[in-house]
């Protein structure tokens, strides 16, 4: 009696596998997911990811003067009296061209609207003048905008594989793009079980390629160049980049704990790239006839890098005041899209002295 009810026990776990191995396709498979590899969704590395993915509003500053969104393109402009359709990101340099073709000219750049823009996250508004425009770069955070990892990109395709709790796999999504991974990322559930499919490749900011091999190391090689991203926008070249794109003002000026910003109420800063600049002092006097009386004065401006790595920005605005207050050696403390941040060493320590130039 014990052997039938063992033969029909073992006859019923037989059929019972050859029953659960006939519902699996050639597709169905399992996987023993190694510890750590598992890429989840509040993970370190998966909002690291997500940054590195974000997009990046800075690659057309040269448009729109702000890295909290990009313009859709193609988009129509009109630059310096020419119109001209921006189809790529590669016409930035036709752009450019104009700006630098005359050292000393007031360059002109007006976009023709209705524009699409695109945040950080790729949600996009249509902008229909520019007074909704200058207000969306006005709310920007300016000192905050630089959330996104910039020097750092993957290089598509790649594909990740999509696990049940069963660690059967459910799917396989190629990755063609930025937007896509970053909606895959943002998208995640704490459920969701995701292997990464590796090797992958990553570029560094310097073009270098690095080899990726497992979410370790796709964690350590982010952390370790974020650093830099910083500093690799504090180069001379992105100082003159800035200072030169157009007319400036001063945010602020504090001489020591004094705050003197109000001095320079109506000046009117512009820089070129030949190391010259010009100041425009607009003096409305109610008293006089002639209304608003408008003063000129020349000046030069250089950067130099200094032993330590760091930059100097040094002006020269003549020897009245209140320019002349600016003629002095600035540390190159922090450089925005559309700001300059300046303070004064003296003697290696930093002062209380500051000036800020945003784009006017």
């Amino acid at each position: 009696m014990k052997t039938q009810i063992k033969r029909g026990a073992l006859f019923l776990a037989l059929s019972f596998l050859v029953f659960f191995t006939s519902c699996r396709t050639d597709t169905d498979e399992f996987i023993n997911n190694p510890v750590g590899q598992v890429l989840k969704s509040n993970s370190k590395v998966a909002k690291l990811i997500l940054k590195t993915t974000m997009n990046d509003g800075s690659k057309d500053n040269i448009l729109d003067g702000s890295s909290c969104f990009s313009i859709e393109l193609p988009v129509t402009i009109n630059i310096n009296g020419l119109q001209l359709v921006i189809d790529s990101e590669k016409d930035f340099q036709i752009i450019e061209e104009i700006f630098n073709e005359f050292e000393n000219d007031l360059d002109e750049l007006n976009l023709i609207f209705p524009i699409t823009i695109i945040f950080s996250d790729f949600s996009e508004i249509v902008i229909e003048n520019d007074e909704q425009l200058e207000e969306l770069i006005k709310n920007c955070d300016i000192d905050n905008q630089d959330e996104d990892i910039e020097c750092l990109d993957f290089e598509y395709p790649f594909t990740v594989a999509v696990f049940d709790p069963q660690n059967e796999l459910i799917e396989r999504i190629a990755f063609t793009n930025d937007k896509e991974l970053f909606d895959f990322i943002n998208d995640l559930d704490e459920d969701d079980i995701v292997n990464i499919n590796f090797p992958i490749t990553v570029v560094l900011s310097d073009g270098t390629e690095t080899i990726i091999n497992s979410l370790n190391q796709l964690e350590d090689v982010i952390e370790a160049v974020i650093d830099h991203c910083e500093e690799n926008d504090l180069t001379a070249e992105r100082f003159i980049q800035v200072i030169t794109m157009g007319s400036m003002e001063v945010q602020k000026y504090k001489d020591d704990e004094n705050n003197e910003t109000e001095n320079y109420d109506g000046f009117v800063f512009n820089f070129y790239s030949d190391g010259t600049s010009t100041v425009t002092i607009k003096d409305d006097d109610e008293d006089d006839a002639q209304g608003t009386i408008t003063t000129t004065i020349n000046g030069t401006w250089l950067v130099t890098t200094r032993a330590d790595g760091g930059l100097n920005a040094t002006f020269d605005f003549g020897t009245e005041e209140p320019l002349s207050k600016l003629n002095i050696e600035w540390n190159i403390k922090k450089i925005k899209d559309k700001r300059i941040m300046l303070d004064n060493r003296v003697e290696g320590r930093i002062s209380k002295d500051e000036l800020f130039f945003i784009k006017n």
